[in-house]
């Protein structure tokens, strides 16, 4: 390495050294004021304190002032210029290095008047001083610093290789996943990226290899949810669970988990910058949930935290990568989010005078530089205003004194809940569950023996897969030819699908399947039978003679069309009442055309095949011919 490139690295990690012991004084600062003004800033502006923390390790350079909070905790007493150390050290070196050619030129004029003998000794001499210079002396001449520099570039490479393969591994999972086209699911998803005001275009994918659901990239960003998981929800809390991944879109957290991912390989061998990033995102998370409770209805804030809860119980993972934000909590912060859900209000996530002042003010102090003059002074002077900031917070913890009380209530109520949820699971004796296991086991072999449908109501409902209290077996029927399906649809009431007369040429039937209702009378009746017949487990034959869904594959080889028609539901209804005909969406993604008759059924087909838009409403049209 060159002298030049040598003294530009030993400057940058000096700064790196400097700034991270800055830094480190201003996370605990944070954690302080965090402390102090718990009950007084709302969870944005929780979030919006560590912006100081990320501008101080980002910055190059800084203007000195007396307000400096670094004027009192003097970093030249903690450590020395690092670049100073070295450019002593290359010093030295140099010294040494000219101190030994008057020695060498003194050894020339020797060997020219004691002769040839003398020459070798002279040689073997000369070898074993450079040998001693090189492996010892030379090993003390490069300096704790050095070493330090040495290992940290290790670290940052490590880290940084280490990145580069999750990403890899990441970008696979994702590649894995199978974008998600159902017409129900398709339209939960768009109205609530609409009422999130996201604008950018975001793929729906459901995959079990990526920790969900989360969001994945921030310039085509990917919302990911494992297929067991889409399973478990209701529609609701798909809702839910959707309005919090666009609140992480909205806001940006995945460029902001990459800003503080690359602070973190730089300031690796920090503690508290760790610490930070660990806090950070915990505070990102409250953050996000007010911004989806903001466009929430006030009475949608209690179910929308069980969800998040009931989410996080069963599929909450703690691997972080920077491109990817995902449902993540501990137990203890479970509770904190769970209080901030139920204290929320709209006004909460908007401007706060009192956090912006906060913010202001602790900036002012921590991202100038020291300075010379009067600087023990001035920096006390910024202490006793951020003293009386906090003392003012303090002086109205009386006016939180009875919510504290009310959420000190709530935690006990809370506490009490999951006691009893356990204690209910412990109490069931074994040969119950035995039972249960086996009447699951029979009850999946006569579906399958028999092909008809069996609804199977759980009284022990936290039991069930998913802790819903219906399990369904045999509810949907798969066919691989055409006049299998068709002879089994006719049988149907109300509206079919049929294989369209002006499919493209090389287009085959593929696959189709049939699915029974999933709400309805036959529900209704099942769950009060189940509750005064007193078993455990209750099942009952569910003779369905009406779809739920209908969906026919047609492929040439290469490209697939799907046509699909469902039973809307009443909130469904009204959404399709504002469509007149049929409406057609075209993305990277695919082509989609998709309509309703305007009482019970709604109707699509989806392609990623070449066809217009004209030839995809002539084939769904087609398909819904009697």
């Amino acid at each position: 390495m060159s002298l030049s490139s040598h003294t530009s690295l030993v400057s940058f990690f000096d700064w790196v050294i400097r700034s991270s012991l800055m830094a480190g004084i201003l996370v605990v600062l944070v954690l302080i004021l965090q402390f102090l003004l718990r009950n007084k800033l709302e969870a944005r502006w929780k979030y919006l304190l560590w912006l100081p923390v990320a501008i101080r390790l980002l910055l190059p350079w800084a203007p000195e002032s007396s307000l400096s909070l670094y004027n009192v905790l003097s970093l030249e007493a903690i450590t020395p210029r690092i670049h100073e150390q070295s450019q002593s050290s290359t010093i030295k070196k140099e010294a040494e290095r000219i101190s030994v050619a008057p020695v060498l030129a003194e050894r020339s004029l020797t060997l020219e008047t004691t002769g040839i003998e003398k020459e070798s000794a002279l040689n073997h001499e000369a070898e074993t001083v450079q040998e001693s210079r090189s492996w010892w002396s030379g090993f003390k001449q490069i300096g704790f610093s050095n070493v330090f520099m040495l290992v940290w570039l290790a670290g940052v490479l490590f880290l940084t290789v280490k990145t580069v393969y999750d990403q890899l591994r990441l970008k696979q999972s994702l590649r894995e996943g199978r974008t998600i086209e159902t017409p129900l699911l398709s339209s939960l998803f768009h109205e609530e990226k609409q009422r999130l005001g996201v604008k950018r275009k975001v793929r729906f994918v459901a995959s079990e290899s990526i920790p969900g659901p989360s969001v994945v990239g921030f310039n085509k960003p990917v919302i990911v949810i494992s297929p067991s998981l889409l399973g478990a929800l209701q529609k609701d809390q798909l809702q839910y669970i959707l309005a919090h991944e666009f609140a992480h879109i909205k806001r940006w957290d995945v460029v902001v988990n990459w800003i503080m991912h690359m602070i973190l390989i730089l300031h690796w061998f920090n503690p508290l910058i760790w610490l930070a990033v660990h806090k950070v995102r915990e505070d990102q998370e409250m953050a996000c949930d007010a911004c989806a409770l903001d466009r929430l209805s006030p009475q949608q804030s209690s179910a929308y935290g069980q969800t998040i809860i009931h989410v996080l119980e069963y599929f909450s993972s703690s691997h972080h990568q920077p491109g990817l934000v995902g449902l993540s909590a501990t137990h203890k912060q479970m509770k904190k989010r769970l209080l901030m859900i139920k204290h929320f209000h709209n006004k909460s996530y908007h401007l706060s005078i009192f956090g912006m002042m906060v913010i202001l003010a602790l900036g002012s102090v921590t991202l100038v530089n020291a300075k010379g003059s009067n600087a023990g002074q001035g920096v006390q002077t910024a202490l006793n205003q951020l003293d009386q900031g906090s003392s003012r917070a303090i002086q109205v913890s009386s006016e939180y004194l009875a919510a504290e009380k009310q959420e000190l209530a709530y935690e006990e109520v809370r506490a009490k809940a999951i006691k009893e949820r356990d204690e209910l699971i412990k109490a069931v004796p074994a040969e119950d569950k035995k039972f249960i296991e086996d009447e699951i086991n029979r009850v999946r072999e006569l579906a399958q023996n028999s092909g008809d449908t069996y609804i199977m109501y759980h009284k022990y409902a936290k039991l069930n897969k998913g802790g819903h209290d219906l399990s369904y077996w045999g509810i949907a029927n798969h066919y691989s030819t055409y006049e299998d399906y068709f002879k089994k649809a006719s049988t149907l009431n109300g509206s079919i699908l049929q294989q369209p007369a002006n499919l493209p040429e090389g287009y085959q039937f593929s696959k189709a399947t049939i699915k029974g209702p999933l709400e309805g009378e036959f529900y209704v009746d099942l769950r009060a039978e189940g509750k005064d017949s007193g078993k455990l487990v209750y099942t009952k034959k569910f003779d369905w003679n009406e779809a739920g869904l209908i969906l026919l594959d047609y492929t040439n080889g290469k490209d697939t069309l799907t046509l699909s028609q469902y039973k809307m539901s009443d909130y469904e209804r009204t959404l399709m009442a504002r469509i007149e005909g049929f409406e057609y969406e075209s993305s990277r993604y695919g082509k989609r055309v998709f309509g309703s008759d305007g009482k019970q059924y709604k109707y699509s087909l989806y392609t990623k095949s070449d066809l217009t838009k004209e030839q995809l409403l002539g084939i769904l049209k087609a398909a819904l011919k009697k």
